[in-house]
């Protein structure tokens, strides 16, 4: 038997073969298919050659399918449902009753923006964030995970990234530390630093101590915590200073009556980007909640 190849199958045969192996009749088959016999009769004698076989064999008034027939018979219309739904538009997504999960990765001072804004206009989405530290490039740019915040200089070719803003450095204390009556780079070296460990400074050695390097000047980190939302409490009740982007301490200052003051020395302002898979962007569901996370952030 020849080989056949896929640029030798002409769909509309496996159609009418189908319905053929269904009716086992050509002028019933031409009646469903809106076909007149001669071209149903045209069409069998084409798939004869295309399987190297008899298919149907006329029995009295009926056609008797082969064993290769009957065979075929067994798969074909499920083959046929699936050629169908590579050309069916995918439903719309429909926030308000879909019951869909959503995983984030991103630093917890954005994950309430982003579960409020979600769950106002999506009751029954479930909203899964997590640490942006706990999620590897290659996992978003899988579709593993639906979307990450991250600083804007990360790459990866698999994923896109829409940039969400540049935020100023600023250092944060207490309500009348002392440092800040004379402020300056002596006064802001003199104190103890608070570090976060899922920020750009406490994980590898980020902007700040890279810039300390090249100026000569070194600091003291007195402690270190996992997440943002630890920091305000502690500055409030301490001495330690904490020099970070000013989006982080955007809900707290007020709360916790922290003064905020310019960074000492020249240090650029870090920019953010929401990066998701280049494969998975395009889907409705997952360009909702990206926009959705876009409208979040523009509150920082």
């Amino acid at each position: 038997m020849r080989a056949t190849s896929l640029r030798d199958i002409d769909l509309n045969l496996l159609v009418i073969l189908d319905v053929l192996l269904q009716e086992k009749s050509v002028s019933r088959a031409a009646g469903r298919l809106h076909l007149t016999p001669s071209a149903v009769s045209h069409a069998l004698s084409r798939l004869r050659k295309l399987f190297d076989d008899d298919l149907l064999i006329r029995d009295g008034r009926q056609m008797t399918p082969t064993l290769r027939a009957q065979e075929i018979a067994v798969s074909l219309p499920s083959t046929l449902r699936q050629v169908a739904h590579l050309f069916t538009a995918p439903k719309t997504f429909e926030p308000a009753t879909s019951t869909r999960e959503f995983r984030l990765a991103a630093p917890d001072f954005v994950a309430p923006l982003v579960v409020q804004t979600v769950t106002r206009s999506a009751p029954h989405i479930r909203v899964c964030c997590v640490s942006n530290t706990s999620v590897t490039l290659r996992e978003v740019s899988h579709g593993d995970c639906d979307a990450l915040i991250a600083p804007s200089v990360f790459r990866h070719e698999g994923l896109r990234a829409r940039q969400l803003g540049e935020w100023p450095w600023r250092v944060y204390g207490r309500s009348g530390h002392p440092a800040f009556e004379r402020w300056s780079m002596d006064a802001w070296t003199s104190y103890p630093h608070l570090q976060i460990w899922g920020s750009p400074e406490g994980r590898t050695r980020g902007p700040i101590d890279k810039r300390l390097a090249q100026l000569g000047v070194k600091r003291h980190v007195g402690a270190v915590v996992p997440y943002f939302s630890m920091a305000a409490s502690i500055l409030a009740n301490t001495d330690l200073l904490l020099t970070v982007p000013s989006m982080t301490m955007a809900s707290m200052q007020t709360r916790f009556r922290l003064e905020q003051h310019d960074v000492p020395f020249e240090l650029p302002g870090m920019s953010l980007s929401l990066f998701h898979s280049a494969t998975h962007g395009g889907e409705s569901g997952i360009h909702w909640f990206l926009e959705r996370v876009e409208a979040a952030c523009s509150l920082l």
